[in-house]
């Protein structure tokens, strides 16, 4: 029987259905119960969606916390009430200018304030935000910062842009373009959305939804799953003595000469992974997060 205790599946998800609709045809093929992804694409986004099983979904919080990069089409001369073409759609008849768009690109980089859309997951009183805004209600949303660490614009057509963007966890893609669309004065909308990386993992990695149904559990499990450590590309290793081993797993610290990390990979002499630790500034590992 196959062990997908520590595995993730690196999944490419069409546009059309869920995360959530994903996930369930993920556990049934290969009949796991347990599993999570980081960060949920909604059914018009596709793009890369790792998937986290068993004691790999420990991992889930680093993950959808990390950056994130995106391609979006941005259709120009319309506003939707969503943000995207699933909304209701009013045509503003307006010629864009597009001869400011390295202007633009300059304005977004770093950190800056955005106010999250009404059709999105989070949380007022209890209730989803895109709860309300289907009742026609609208409630008052703070502004938050968040970063952008690249952005790219480029006219596909007089009236399409094509954005590149890497951005930080919170980033609303929808309304980065209603920004632009803005800013160019004729208003915009996304058109496509695709995820192409979380941290340093990419989406030329993945495997497309219905090819991985469409294989067989053996092919899957040797071929498309890997362990969650894989993922941790630039994350140091540091490997455990049969002393250790037992003390990290209790939830103790012990004493190295390493330099203080906030993240290492922990493994024992046979390189078995056990979880993330950190080493602090006292030069102690401290477990973090345990896998086995």
């Amino acid at each position: 029987m196959n062990n997908y205790r520590q595995s993730c599946l690196l999944l490419n998800k069409p546009s059309g259905i869920s995360s959530n609709e994903v996930l369930t045809k993920v556990k049934k093929k290969i009949n796991q119960k347990k599993a999570g992804f980081s960060g949920t694409l909604d059914p018009l986004a596709s793009g890369l969606l790792i998937i986290f099983f068993n004691k790999a979904t420990k991992l889930c919080s680093f993950f959808l916390n990390s950056s994130k990069s995106y391609e979006a089409v941005i259709k120009l001369g319309l506003t939707s009430s969503t943000g995207d073409l699933d909304g209701k759609i009013k045509t503003t008849n307006i010629t864009p200018n597009l001869k400011n768009l390295n202007t633009i690109e300059k304005k977004y980089l770093g950190e800056v304030f955005q106010v999250p859309p009404m059709y999105s997951a989070l949380k007022y009183k209890g209730v989803r935000l895109y709860e309300y805004a289907r009742k026609g209600i609208s409630i008052d949303r703070k502004p938050r910062k968040i970063v952008i660490h690249d952005l790219k614009l480029s006219v596909l057509n007089d009236k399409e842009l094509f954005l590149q963007v890497k951005c930080s966890k919170g980033t609303y893609i929808r309304t980065l373009a209603e920004q632009i669309g803005k800013d160019l004065g004729s208003g915009g909308t996304v058109a496509k959305l695709t995820r192409t990386s979380i941290n340093d993992v990419s989406l030329d990695n993945s495997i497309e939804l219905e090819k991985f149904l469409n294989s067989s559990e053996e092919e899957i499990f040797h071929k498309y799953m890997i362990n969650v450590d894989q993922l941790l590309i630039d994350t140091k290793s540091y490997y455990l003595s049969d002393y250790d081993v037992p003390k990290i797993l209790n939830g103790n610290s012990i004493k190295t000469e390493e330099k203080p990390l906030n993240i290492v990979k922990m493994y024992d002499k046979n390189n078995v992974f056990l979880g993330i630790g950190e080493i602090n500034e006292n030069y102690e590992l401290l477990p973090r997060k345990i896998l086995i």
